[in-house]
């Protein structure tokens, strides 16, 4: 016993003591219950926070073989509808707008738009309903911890279960949520896209200016294309009689609407795919035979097949394996010829 202490003094030392320790375990408790558990609930968080947060980020993205510098500007929130723009700051000048209704591309006039319109994609993370589909389709496993952009973060692994889809590996920032970096992985577990963000800063209120091109006055140099997600008004779905007759398992038919495409006089049928993660897309239209494309491209993690039946393409593109598309591709169907399988 300490001199001049005495046991009742001692006593409420203790209790001081012990209930301190006591209010510290509730705190590490409480911060720990607020974690998530799984890597499903990691991935529902990060598809929660992805519009949640305002920031200005430098990124880096790979395709490929090919590396771009970017910075992206993101204006979201509660009751702000979500904007971004992203810069790229190496290689030729380009600028993406996106809203919730339309893309838009700024590009030097000489680009091929094709190119231009499936680089630089954002990762869409399935909504918190779409999570418990992916179970059937990857197995979700956590694998440890890291830090990206000085920020500490959890690393999640999709790894598929057949040949139709990539794997994921997702660096998601433990406090916001936020995907910090996102690999699309192939079957021999080489990453074919990589988006990693390298700097980053959050603000309340983003400056509006820093949202608005800056290419978009230069219109010699500089070509505007912007693709709107729907048509105005109650448009009549084209090419209606056009079905997928054989879509790889898990992949359900999430939309299907007439859209409006930039350079295009009439709308386009677009039918969106999805396995929860990944998404294909349909576009049918009529072509004339100069403007028309056939067989297989890529870039990057991005696989593209077109074929044609008369003067209608179709083209299916999807961050998914070349075997995808093409079987999806082969297996349209006009119902108007019960033959036609674009063969």
């Amino acid at each position: 016993m300490t001199p001049n202490a005495s046991p009742v003094g001692l006593c409420r030392l203790v209790c001081r003591h012990i209930g301190l320790v006591a209010v510290l375990a509730f705190m590490v408790t409480e911060v720990a219950a607020q974690q998530p558990r799984t890597a499903a609930d990691w991935i529902e968080k990060a598809s929660r926070s992805g519009e949640s947060h305002s920031f200005v980020a430098d990124v880096v993205y790979e395709q490929g073989s090919h590396i771009e510098a970017l910075r992206l500007w993101r204006e979201a929130g509660d009751n702000t509808p979500l904007r971004e723009r992203l810069r790229t700051l190496s290689g030729p000048p380009r600028e993406i707008l996106r809203t919730a209704d339309s893309t838009t591309y700024l590009m030097p006039s000489a680009s091929e738009p094709l190119a231009q319109r499936y680089s630089a994609r954002s990762l869409d993370l399935p909504g918190p309903d779409q999570i418990d589909r992916l179970d059937a389709q990857y197995r979700l496993n956590i694998e440890g911890e890291g830090r990206i952009a000085g920020r500490p973060v959890q690393r999640i692994r999709l790894i598929p279960r057949d040949q139709f889809r990539y794997g994921y590996a997702l660096w998601i920032d433990r406090q916001t949520a936020l995907v910090l970096r996102a690999d699309v992985i192939d079957q021999d577990a080489m990453p074919v896209e990589r988006f990693m963000i390298v700097d980053l800063e959050f603000y309340d209120d983003l400056d509006p200016e820093s949202l608005n091109p800056v290419l978009a006055d230069d219109s010699e140099s500089f070509e505007q294309i912007t693709d709107r997600r729907r048509v105005d008004g109650d448009q009549a779905l084209v090419h209606a009689d056009w079905s997928v007759g054989d879509l790889p398992e898990g992949f359900e038919l999430e939309k299907d609407w007439a859209q409006m495409l930039a350079q295009r006089s009439t709308p386009v049928r677009h039918m969106l795919f999805s396995d929860g993660m990944a998404t294909v897309s349909v576009y049918i239209e009529r072509r004339d035979a100069s403007e028309r494309i056939e067989g297989p491209m890529s870039m990057g993690g991005v696989n593209i097949y077109a074929r044609t039946q008369g003067n209608v393409q179709a083209l299916v593109v999807g961050q998914v394996p070349m075997a995808n598309v093409r079987r999806i591709a082969d297996s349209l169907v006009r119902a108007s010829d019960s033959n036609a399988t674009g063969q």
